[in-house]
């Protein structure tokens, strides 16, 4: 387990943890036996981390702890096998609600479905805004989206920023949006 950038407790390839009882329902094992761990013990494991939350949550970007600095926190481990369970649950949920956000989802471009699939992964689907909420996650995203549901590929590189991750990753998300609107050029040409 670890805190993710937000400060959350997080597993794998950035499962949520939300809660000590969520983690305990995962099959966590001790890393020098194999031998499973208790519910109390990933549940005391859980509470030991979220502890630092707050600190992890409002440190700044290049302050922000990664998952190996937690490696010793804890000697519970989940499997490879368990992770990538996990992962691929998150990435079967994800295409739905991207399917849901993106009628033509699965006829986009496949620079297109890779930009928004980490989107995705990163922010949540999230909620339209409502008389009551803001809207959260890709949802919030409402002028990027109806540029993807119109074509506008150049348009949606230039509405894809996120707060709170590393440059990097906002210039190839950027970036493969810019490939789809340059592919489309030439195919109107």
């Amino acid at each position: 387990m670890y805190l993710d950038s937000e400060g959350l407790v997080t597993v794998g390839c950035g499962t949520l943890l939300a809660t000590a009882e969520s983690a305990s329902a995962l099959p966590f094992l001790h890393k020098g036996n194999n031998q499973p761990a208790s519910k109390l013990e990933v549940e005391a494991a859980w509470r030991a981390l979220f502890i630092g939350h707050q600190e992890q949550k409002s440190a700044a970007p290049h302050k922000k702890h990664t998952a190996a600095h937690y490696e010793n926190d804890s000697d519970l481990r989940i499997t490879q096998a368990t992770a990538n369970t996990l992962l691929d649950a998150h990435l079967d949920s994800d295409h739905l609600h991207l399917k849901l956000i993106y009628p033509k989802f699965d006829d986009f471009p496949d620079d297109a479905k890779l930009a928004l699939f980490d989107m995705i992964y990163n922010l949540g689907a999230g909620r339209s805004k409502t008389r009551h909420h803001r809207a959260a996650g890709l949802m919030a995203y409402s002028t990027m989206n109806h540029a993807i549901n119109s074509g506008d590929w150049a348009k949606a590189a230039k509405c894809c920023f996120r707060h709170g991750i590393q440059a990097e990753r906002n210039k190839v998300t950027a970036a493969l949006f810019e490939r789809c609107a340059q592919a489309q050029k030439g195919r109107s040409v």
